[in-house]
């Protein structure tokens, strides 16, 4: 079974993206919301908040993807975290209910330099309870999905499942605790993503705007830019590489999917 993992954001996260070791777990580690917008979509109006967002509660500073049997399987995994500080970690069943179509990016000449955004779906009470989307919907979505990947647009989509199935992790240098979904933080979770790849951050707004979401015309969106990995990693020491990559094989034992590619 697939599981994301969502690193919440705290004060630190919110001063600078997450460094290694902590990085190299995840598919997306996002730039801090002054980096962000959020979009809210009402009968076909938008509207655009600029961050920075006042409270880190509401964020996350990263996700990652993993393959294992369960969640207990998950939550064994994460005993590995490399916590300097206490981190809380959230871990999500992927997957749309009825069903979504696999993402298959293509590569596509001159968008190598292009930047990197998160689409963050906002859950709602809706999405929380699983309420059935007209199959109808998630087809067109599958198609959009489909075009833009084959466009070299698109690099990887999934839903999540409510948080019920879900698990919050607290991970600490000398201290763990795991507490089981559901959680009743509506506003804090998030429901699904998108990650692409454009120009600019208004190149991310306009493809937000016209994707088609297969929950209705109320949506609410949060777009994050994706810290650049490559930057970061220039300057860790040698030690700091050398744990980089023990990390890395550790994921490959484990069984993380590398969905990301720059």
């Amino acid at each position: 079974m697939q599981f994301m993992i969502l690193r919440r954001a705290d004060r630190r996260t919110e001063a600078a993206p997450l460094a290694s070791p902590e990085a190299s777990l995840l598919l997306a580690s996002l730039q801090p919301s002054a980096h962000a917008v959020r979009l809210s979509l009402r009968a076909g109006e938008a509207t655009i908040t600029r961050g920075p967002f006042a409270d880190p509660a509401e964020l996350i500073a990263g996700f990652g993807m993993v393959d294992l049997p369960d969640r207990a399987a998950v939550v064994d995994w994460l005993r590995a975290w490399p916590a300097e500080h206490d981190v809380e970690l959230e871990v999500r069943e992927s997957g749309c209910p009825g069903g979504c179509a696999q993402v298959t990016p293509a590569p596509v000449p001159g968008t190598e330099a292009y930047r990197h955004f998160a689409v963050l779906l906002r859950s709602s009470p809706d999405l929380e309870h699983e309420t059935p989307v007209p199959q109808a919907k998630l087809d067109a979505l599958d198609v959009h999905n489909a075009a833009e990947a084959a466009a070299g647009v698109l690099l990887a989509a999934d839903g999540l499942r409510s948080s019920a199935r879900g698990a919050r992790v607290k991970v600490g240098k000398d201290s763990f605790s795991v507490v089981d979904g559901p959680f009743t933080e509506i506003k804090e979770m998030i429901a699904g993503f998108w990650l692409i790849r454009v120009p600019t951050l208004d190149d991310a707004i306009a493809w937000a705007r016209r994707n088609p979401y297969p929950v209705g015309a109320d949506v609410d969106v949060e777009i994050r830019e994706v810290a650049d990995g490559a930057a970061m990693r220039t300057a860790f020491t040698p030690d700091q590489r050398a744990a980089e990559q023990r990390i890395r094989a550790e994921q490959l034992d484990a069984g993380l999917r590398a969905h990301f590619t720059a």
